[in-house]
């Protein structure tokens, strides 16, 4: 799977004009594939409304920002998140689960990487549904003196004399139509639940007021979160670092659950029980239908260690078999997340290691 899309994304990256610090030479670059006259194929950031300047130093008006409250991994690259609605336009919420954009949606995100901005990504939502094409992806690569940007849609490997790899459109696609129909992986009712990180961001309370949702969430019994998810600190943490970083791949509408039929998205009406979450059925204690040719321990019906191997394994990271591929040199094929990390994140480690120690 990971030479597949890597195969995938080199493809996508090879006729980009670059410099030698990995930057694009905006004068050599020519791409068909963008017409800034065609609002839904724009040629630049500042084409797509984000910003009142090229340089981005002001923020349009009408586009909110928003942190997801768990984050996902980007080699130590940070990210600012915004989003546009159309006027009087709400967010198909009917599946609490699987929320659905109107039409002229826009999502963007930021990625700075030592101290170095790299990328805007943006993904629009440009047709209604049963449209073949009804979401745009490109990704924007900032210039040398941060004050313009061009659509990188080829992507672009070590960007800017930093180690961050561009996405190609085709790369974005990948993994966004994954998860269907919503597309977009860190907005929702799961990720909004929880207090602004910054001050006047967008949460899931806030979109309520703002009668944004065509149909809003039942009202929190106790506190200010809509869906607390039961459990101690641990399996909270895990729960939502496998929400973000994994599930848009290990779900029932990706092409892999085909292949593993693992689940790792929460779900509005299990966070009451840890116990009943996705990954908790499909993951803890089941036997992997990869191989990594190794034994390990995985409990049998009677809870006896033998020597199938165990996607996880309680009480044992070691012979658990999302923890030896999350662990595995990210370069080789065995390594997940199967793409888009060259670095294991050690917090996650630190997360999932914790959580498979006493699940």
């Amino acid at each position: 799977m990971r030479i597949v899309l890597l195969a995938l994304l080199l493809i996508g990256c090879g006729d980009n004009k670059l410099l030698s610090d990995g930057s694009i030479d905006s004068h050599a670059f020519q791409d068909t594939d963008v017409d800034a006259s065609d609002p839904n194929n724009p040629k630049t950031l500042f084409d797509t409304g984000l910003c009142v300047d090229r340089a981005c130093t002001q923020i349009s008006p009408n586009v909110h920002a928003y942190t997801p409250q768990f984050p996902l991994w980007a080699d130590t690259a940070s990210k600012r998140r915004w989003y546009y609605l159309p006027p009087g336009t709400q967010i198909d919420t009917s599946d609490m689960d699987h929320w659905q954009f109107p039409v002229g949606t826009k999502f963007w995100k930021e990625f700075t990487r030592d101290n170095v901005r790299i990328e805007t990504r943006l993904v629009m939502r440009i047709a209604a549904n049963g449209v073949p094409a009804d979401w745009f992806y490109v990704p924007f690569q900032w210039n040398a003196t941060n004050d313009d940007t061009m659509a990188v849609p080829m992507g672009v490997q070590n960007a800017n004399g930093t180690p961050h790899d561009i996405p190609s459109r085709l790369f974005c696609k990948m993994c966004h139509e994954s998860l269907q129909p919503t597309r977009i992986l860190g907005f929702g009712a799961i990720q909004l639940d929880a207090p602004a990180t910054n001050v006047g961001e967008t949460t899931l309370a806030s979109l309520v007021a703002a009668n944004t949702l065509t149909v809003n969430p039942p009202a929190p019994s106790s506190g200010t979160t809509y869906f607390p998810i039961e459990g101690n600190a641990a399996q909270k943490a895990a729960m939502g670092y496998l929400h973000a970083n994994c599930s848009h791949c290990h779900n029932p509408t990706s092409g892999v659950h085909d292949i593993v039929p693992m689940e790792l998205r929460l779900l509005v009406g299990e966070v009451h029980d840890h116990t009943m979450t996705a990954a908790y059925r499909t993951a803890v204690g089941k036997r992997s239908t990869i191989s990594l040719g190794t034994p390990m321990r995985c409990p049998d019906m009677n809870n006896q260690p033998n020597a199938a191997e165990c996607i996880i394994a309680p009480g044992f990271p070691a012979d658990s078999n999302m923890f030896v591929r999350f662990t595995a040199d990210p370069t080789s094929n065995l390594h997940m997340p199967a793409a888009g990390s060259e670095m294991t994140d050690p917090t996650g480690q630190t997360t999932l290691s914790t959580w498979i120690t006493t699940p």
